[in-house]
């Protein structure tokens, strides 16, 4: 019975933090880069997980950036790394580097609008309005980014599909290691 009452005491103190997981290059280039749109082909409601988060405020949602177990980008004949050093973030980090983050949430980034990817101008390099067989018949969606916060040390954390719900004890450690910022 302790147990279980430390628990919701946990959640009463620590606003709920929803995770999305991105596979790499991209977590990177959003945590410590310049990317500032995640695409997506569904809506992020922002104001439904400010309510169910408990949150304080109402002009944004944080939500922690957990990478990808996948490696598909980080291949050696995979082109993904190269463009984006040459297009827009010539310090991405090595391959080697990335990887040493995958299945770890590496930061926490503030949605703060969620527009459809034909309401966003065509020459912004991270839109992408492409099904994965280079049509363009899904909806696609810019969750939009304004401020984000890195971990000085990446969390191990088993992700999902989707905007999922961090376990409460990892939650209340990025919370505390964010507050230190």
């Amino acid at each position: 019975m302790a147990s279980s009452s430390s628990k919701s005491s946990l959640s009463l103190k620590i606003p709920t933090l929803y995770a999305l997981t991105i596979q790499e290059p991209f977590a990177t280039c959003i945590i410590h880069g310049p990317k500032r749109l995640e695409n997506r082909t569904y809506y992020l409601d922002i104001q439904q997980l400010i309510s169910a988060s408990n949150s304080k405020t109402n002009d944004g949602i944080w939500i922690a950036i957990h990478v990808s177990q996948s490696k598909r980008n980080l291949g050696p004949k995979d082109s993904t790394c190269a463009i984006i050093k040459y297009q827009c973030w010539s310090d991405l980090p090595s391959v080697d580097v990335m990887k040493q983050n995958c299945g770890k949430i590496i930061g926490l980034a503030k949605f703060f609008n969620c527009v459809e990817a034909k309401d966003v101008p065509d020459d912004n390099v991270w839109k992408s309005m492409e099904d994965d067989d280079g049509t363009c018949k899904t909806k696609h969606y810019c969750w939009m980014i304004d401020d984000v916060k890195v971990l000085d040390n990446p969390i191990k954390s088993k992700g999902s599909s989707g905007i999922w719900k961090v376990d409460d004890l990892i939650s209340k450690q990025i919370w505390e290691s964010v507050d230190k910022i």
